[in-house]
């Protein structure tokens, strides 16, 4: 029920089942309402009828001539019954036969009606009342049989029944197309999103409904204040590692004065404090250089990103005339923040280019995850030396120009999108081999 559309379809529905079973309430009942008056009506003039008919004597017996009654009352069982008392003598119409109609208890001038069960299990509408004639009391008992009456109700009933749920079955599909249809902005937005995550587009469109439209328009103001302030923190960062290389000259220079030099703890100390600030100046110019113009929340594409890296890189050792065999797949946008992703596969990949002797291998597989391989032909990490390169300003190999940061970076960047890393000696070339493992479906966005 956590769907919009579900919860207003299952409301919706009860409440159209519950208007029709009213309806079937109201209309059975309003039914039953209008045969009983329809009913009362013929018996109580069939009564008026037998009233005006019968002869009281003074004795109290009472009679009815046989010509001032209606054959039905005389043909056995035909469904139509009378039985008129006074108190000395009971009348019965030849209809019933050997049966008998049950006697009601009743005042003067009072009258009901009632549903029984008559001769041969008829179901019989009885129509009794008390009245005085001639200063005698007579007690008129009139009924009815509804069989015929009950089966039209019952086929009504059926076929009733019938259309109502071929109705409701169509008011509910209308009404799934009605919210469909009246949802359909809330699923342009969902789309939307969803695009955004992936980086097609950096907005929603506002062209929303008013009940949606304040969301839209704050989701759009949190995005650009996301974008703007991750934009100004990077330049910040760039601007303010280019700063600081003139001052670490400087201090550098006084460092390896002779006065300082004189103290060699003081001189070991701020060396080291120097190359420490190096270092951290060194990683924001190597990410400015690596991701060039940033763009914030862009996704990962990995043959548009990837390329250019490699193709920068050949630039750089060009000394070296390197062969690199890549194998990246086209036009495939992983839900990830592309400046990571450009520093974190260019460490890798500058870390091959570094310590090859001449071909890199690059290989990319997407599915649930992004699983990044890159090899060399270069001397490789002796194993009980690979646990050692994961520890910030580590280098196994001093000859070459760095500060051991690379390595690092990369494993700071994995452990935040929960990826895995493994390292280990090329099959095939004989260097260095790194797998880098992200699994798309649980990483931040």
């Amino acid at each position: 029920m956590d769907s919009i559309q579900a919860r207003l379809a299952v409301w919706l529905g009860s409440f159209l089942v519950f208007v029709f079973i009213l309806q079937w309430v109201i209309v059975n009942f309003t039914i039953h309402h209008l045969t009983d008056e329809v009913f009362q009506t013929r018996l109580q003039q069939d009564a008026d009828s037998l009233l005006a008919a019968l002869i009281v004597v003074d004795t109290g017996n009472i009679s009815l001539p046989f010509v001032s009654v209606s054959d039905v009352y005389h043909r056995p069982f035909s469904g139509h019954y009378y039985r008129i008392d006074s108190s000395m003598t009971t009348l019965r119409s030849r209809s019933l036969w050997d049966s008998d109609l049950p006697t009601i208890k009743l005042e003067l001038g009072e009258s009901v009606m009632l549903r029984i069960t008559g001769p041969l299990s008829q179901p019989l509408l009885i129509y009794a009342t008390k009245i005085k004639k001639h200063n005698k009391f007579v007690s008129i008992y009139v009924a009815h049989d509804i069989t015929d009456f009950e089966e039209d109700v019952t086929e009504f009933q059926f076929s009733y029944i019938t259309l109502s749920l071929i109705a409701l079955i169509i008011l509910l599909g209308l009404q799934t197309i009605a919210i469909r249809r009246g949802l359909r902005q809330i699923k342009v937005a969902k789309q939307q999103l969803i695009a955004m995550q992936r980086g097609d587009i950096t907005v929603l469109d506002e062209d929303a409904p008013t009940e949606i439209k304040p969301l839209v328009q704050e989701i759009n103001r949190l995005v650009n204040l996301l974008s703007q302030r991750i934009q100004r923190s990077r330049n910040a960062m760039g601007n303010l590692a280019h700063a600081l290389k003139a001052p670490l000259t400087v201090l550098t220079g006084t460092a390896n004065s002779e006065e300082i030099r004189k103290h060699k703890a003081m001189n070991k100390n701020m060396l080291q404090q120097v190359d420490f600030m190096r270092q951290l100046i060194e990683r924001e110019l190597k990410r400015a250089r690596l991701s060039g113009v940033s763009e914030p929340g862009k996704h990962f594409n990995v043959s548009e990103d990837v390329l250019p890296l490699i193709e920068m890189l050949e630039t750089i050792y060009r000394s070296k005339d390197l062969a690199m065999d890549v194998n990246i797949p086209q036009n495939i946008t992983c839900p990830l923040d592309r400046d990571d992703m450009v520093e974190l596969f260019g460490n890798l990949l500058d870390n091959a280019c570094k310590y090859t002797h001449k071909m890199v291998r690059v290989s990319v597989q997407v599915s649930d995850s992004l699983d990044f391989l890159v090899e060399d032909d270069g001397p490789g990490v002796p194993k009980e030396n690979i646990k050692e390169l994961l520890k910030r300003g580590v280098r196994i190999d001093e000859s070459k120009i760095g500060h051991g940061l690379g390595l690092a970076i990369i494993k700071d960047t994995v452990v935040h999108y929960n990826g895995s890393i493994e390292m280990g000696r090329s099959r095939d070339l004989g260097g260095f081999a790194i797998r880098v493992v992200l699994p798309l479906a649980a990483c931040p966005i």
